[in-house]
Parts: structure tokens; C-alpha cells; sequence
């Protein structure tokens, strides 16, 4: 019904194509029309008045070539076709374009066509690779990032392995200090031993002197020679008194002689002593607070000593002594770098 359609309005729309046969083949995959017709045109000032002429015929319906794709041909068979789709349209069905049916076009602009297809495909390929790069970029970006974070990292690492080693080589210096200051404390309280000793013994001494005093003092009391005799019978006062009395205030005299200068010399030697003393407990109060002070180093050393293996159970105990061995380089190198440097003059 659509071809039958088709072809009875063929004529009238193209009054200079004269069909003189018109065949429906049914018989095959699709139905189709074969149209046989005769392009004239008429009016021609040369030769003959009507004359054969496809172009011509075509230009009285309307169709004006242009370009080489835009024939008078092409645009009436693509009229025809939006002729053909009106009367599908009217019996339901909808013509569907793929733009597959363009056989026809020149050289050129086959070649301006396929031109343009590797064109947007090339300009779809360089977005596509503007995007890679763009994501390379931004890659790249991180990864600089993520390097310089590594950078930094790595960097407080080595900061502090090297304060941790400065602090190692410190432990090392105060565990020998300690060394000897023990050796030291230990001589000095052997010393103090012996003068506490001594002390004792001096101070044995005194009792046993006081002791002797007390029993000397019974002994005056006690003992006949120390007693005034009586006199005799016949013995006048001044033989009294010379033979009796004043030999036993001269002795008494001697005896408290004797004895105010062993006072004065226990007084004497119980002030040495208490300087002494007072003396012993300052260097032990001393000593006292030099172990509490060296006990407290020790308990920070060891803190540190901790860290230390932390950082060595972190790390690796090859990396640490490789940071470790890098810093001591670099301080090394600052310390020559500080050095005054001679110039000396060579004179010829």
C-alpha cells in the first residue's frame, strides 16, 4: 500500500520525468519498486525544442545543484525519501535514519569526510590523553607530596637518632663518671670508716680518762697519802707546817696542775672533734645528695636508653647505626667547617 501510495503521486510531483514502467517486486527479502522513467525538458532555443536532460529536468522541479555533494540528483532523491516517510508515517511506521545510504559522494568530499572522522577521532584521542596526562599530573603531584611528607619524616627521624646518639655517647660519658664517682664515694666512705673508727676510740679514750678521774677522786678521798697526817706529841706548828702541810699543798698543787691541763687538752681535743664531726656529716650530707642527684641521671639515661631501642626495634638496628654513623659524618664536618683556618704565606 506505501509503494502504491509512492508511485501514484510519482508523476504528478515530477511532471518532467515521463515513467513509461513501473514494476512491485514482492518476491523477494524487502519490497521494492523499479521505476523506469524519461528526464526532458522542453523550451530549448538550440536544435530541438524538447531535449533529454537529467539536470535540466530536475531544475524545472526545483532542484538547483551547489556543492558536489548537494547535486540536483541528491537533492531530489532525498526528497523523494522524505516523501516515501510521509506516507509510512500515515500508516504507522517511522522511518528510521542511520545515515548509511550516502553512496554517491565525490572524491573530495569523501575525503573531507573521512578527514573529519579521523579529526574527531584524533581530538577524541588528545582529550583522552589530556585527561591521562592530567591524572599523571596529579599523580605526580601526590607522589611529590607524598615524597617531601617522607622527606620530612625521614629528616625527624634523623633528628632525633642523632640527639638520641648524642644522648647515647652522654650515657656512655656518665656511666664512666658514674664509674669513677662510685670508686670515689667508695674510698671516701672507707675513709670515713676509718676516721669514725679513730673517732670511737678517741672517744673511748676520753671515758677511760673520765673514768680514771672518777676513781682518781675516791683515791683522794681514800688514800692515806692524800690525807693530812696529825701532828705529834712534841711537833711545834712550823715543823708542822713544813713537814707535814705544805709538802701536801705542793703535791695537791701538781695534781691540780696536772689536772687542768688534761682538761684544757680534752676540751681542746673534744672541739677537734666535734669540728670534725660536724665536718663528716656535711661531706656525707654531700655525698648524700650527689648520689640522689647522679641516681637521678641515671633514671633519665635510661629513659633514654629505652627510646633508643624503641627507635631500634622501629627502625632496625642497621638503619639506626647507619643515621647514627651519618650524623656523626655531619657534626664531624661542622666542626671543621668551625675551626679557624690557618693561611700560611709561601715565600720563595
Amino acid at each position: 500500500k506505501i509503494l502504491d501510495k509512492y508511485m501514484q503521486d510519482f508523476q504528478q510531483r515530477n511532471p518532467t520525468l515521463k515513467v513509461f514502467s513501473a514494476y512491485l517486486h514482492m518476491d523477494e527479502a524487502t519490497p521494492h519498486l523499479h521505476i523506469d522513467f524519461i528526464p526532458y525538458t522542453t523550451g530549448s532555443r538550440r536544435g530541438l525544442d524538447t531535449r533529454v536532460s537529467l539536470k535540466k529536468a530536475l531544475a524545472e522541479l526545483g532542484f538547483k545543484g551547489g556543492t558536489r555533494s548537494e547535486t540536483e540528483r541528491n537533492q531530489w532523491v532525498a526528497a523523494e525519501k522524505e516523501r516515501l516517510a510521509e506516507i509510512m508515517l500515515q500508516h504507522g511506521i517511522e522511518w528510521e535514519k542511520k545515515g548509511t545510504h550516502e553512496k554517491h559522494l565525490s572524491v573530495l568530499d569523501f575525503e573531507k569526510k573521512e578527514r573529519a572522522k579521523e579529526v574527531a577521532e584524533l581530538e577524541q584521542t588528545i582529550s583522552g590523553s589530556k585527561k591521562e596526562l592530567s591524572n599523571i599530573l596529579h599523580q605526580q603531584i601526590a607522589v611529590g607530596q607524598e615524597t617531601e611528607q617522607i622527606r620530612k619524616e625521614s629528616e625527624t627521624i634523623r633528628q632525633e637518632v642523632s640527639e638520641l646518639s648524642v644522648t647515647n655517647l652522654l650515657l656512655k660519658e656518665q656511666a664512666e663518671t658514674l664509674a669513677e664517682d662510685k670508686e670515689k664515694l667508695l674510698s671516701e666512705n672507707k675513709k670515713l670508716e676509718k676516721q669514725q673508727k679513730k673517732l670511737q676510740q678517741e672517744i673511748n679514750k676520753m671515758v677511760q680518762s673520765k673514768e680514771d678521774m672518777e676513781r682518781n677522786i675516791h683515791v683522794y678521798d681514800e688514800d692515806v697519802k692524800w690525807q693530812l697526817a696529825e701532828s705529834g706529841a712534841l711537833m711545834s706548828a712550823k715543823a708542822y707546817r713544813d713537814k707535814k702541810a705544805l709538802p701536801l699543798v705542793e703535791k695537791l698543787k701538781e695534781v691540780v696542775k696536772n689536772l687542768t691541763i688534761k682538761c684544757v687538752q680534752l676540751a681542746e681535743q673534744c672541739r677537734k672533734l666535734t669540728v670534725k664531726v660536724d665536718g663528716q656529716q656535711k661531706q656525707i650530707s654531700r655525698l648524700t645528695d650527689k648520689v640522689m642527684e647522679q641516681s637521678d641521671t641515671i633514671d633519665r639515661l635510661q629513659e633514654k636508653a629505652i627510646d633508643l631501642g624503641r627507635l631500634e626495634r622501629h627502625l632496625g638496628r642497621e638503619q639506626v647505626q647507619s643515621i647514627v654513623e651519618r650524623s656523626k659524618a655531619i657534626e664531624q664536618a661542622e666542626k671543621a667547617n668551625k675551626r679557624p683556618k690557618r693561611t700560611f704565606e709561601m715565600s720563595r
